[in-house]
């Protein structure tokens, strides 16, 4: 945690969770440890904010902060897992901030570079040097390619990049294939093969909402993120916009569900 904070683009709708870690450091502001608490214990959070790299962290009741990834909102879920005496499995990919490189409509290159990287592939680029490798759509339609420029709206254009386009530019890397209508039941499947996933869902997970295009009929909160472990009934993703963290199995089906695209990587 470094510099300036700023509030995250979607604050905590649950307040009360618990941490994940074991040692994890409770930090100040200036990001300075001042304590540091084990797996199981209580947190009460009350606003999340980025730090001036863009790094996620929750900001606790006392006015101190603890690392969002290190804390599930979904403690019943947790503690379910443990008492069936499963471990929580996570490839602990990176996160690629879109907002932060100011890149607001790149969400499905972030997903895909996140994957690539923890799987050892396209190490020689960042996200920047990455996307000037993305096929565009001449006629900006995300079947085709990117439909239109991620670091800005454009009338007329469909900024995103569906999966058939998006596999044809990651298979240049490594060995990517389409998976969309998998469930999300079946995605732990793939991830005890070390094989991450590039998932399809909504902007904060919100309700789908369905707009009309010049291509067709698409989800106008479009977005992607990678699914990268999984826990009993959580799975794990790292967030172009929202960080790493957990998230239920129900949460996650209400946005992946209305159209069950997915990628793997590896």
């Amino acid at each position: 945690m470094a510099g300036r904070l700023d509030l995250a683009p979607h604050q905590p709708q649950q307040k009360s969770g618990c941490v994940t870690q074991d040692h994890t450091a409770i930090v100040a502001a200036d990001g300075q440890p001042i304590a540091y608490v084990d797996a199981l214990t209580g947190v009460t959070v009350s606003r999340e904010v980025t730090d001036d790299q863009g790094a996620h962290f929750y900001q606790l009741a006392s006015g101190r902060y603890i690392l969002k990834n290190a804390v599930t909102l979904d403690p019943d879920l947790w503690h379910m897992a443990l008492e069936k005496g499963q471990q929580p499995l996570n490839l602990n990919a990176e996160n690629i901030n879109q907002l932060w490189w100011q890149m607001p409509n790149g969400c499905e290159p972030a997903a895909l570079l996140e994957g690539l990287h923890v799987k050892g592939y396209a190490t020689e680029f960042d996200y920047l040097s990455f996307l000037k490798t993305m096929p565009r759509a001449a006629d900006y339609n995300p079947y085709h390619g990117f439909g239109g420029e991620p670091d800005q709206d454009v009338a007329g254009h469909f900024e995103a990049i569906f999966p058939v386009p998006l596999v044809s530019w990651g298979k240049n890397y490594a060995p990517v294939s389409d998976v969309s209508g998998m469930t999300a039941e079946k995605m732990p499947v793939l991830l005890q093969q070390k094989k991450p996933i590039v998932a399809y869902v909504t902007v904060g997970f919100e309700t789908p909402e369905w707009g009309q295009y010049s291509f067709g009929q698409a989800l106008s909160n479009n977005h992607a993120v990678l699914v990268d472990g999984f826990f009993g009934e959580l799975l794990h993703v790292s967030d172009p916009i929202d960080g790493r963290y957990w998230l239920s199995m129900t949460r996650f089906k209400r946005a992946y569900d209305a159209r069950r695209w997915a990628v793997k990587i590896g």
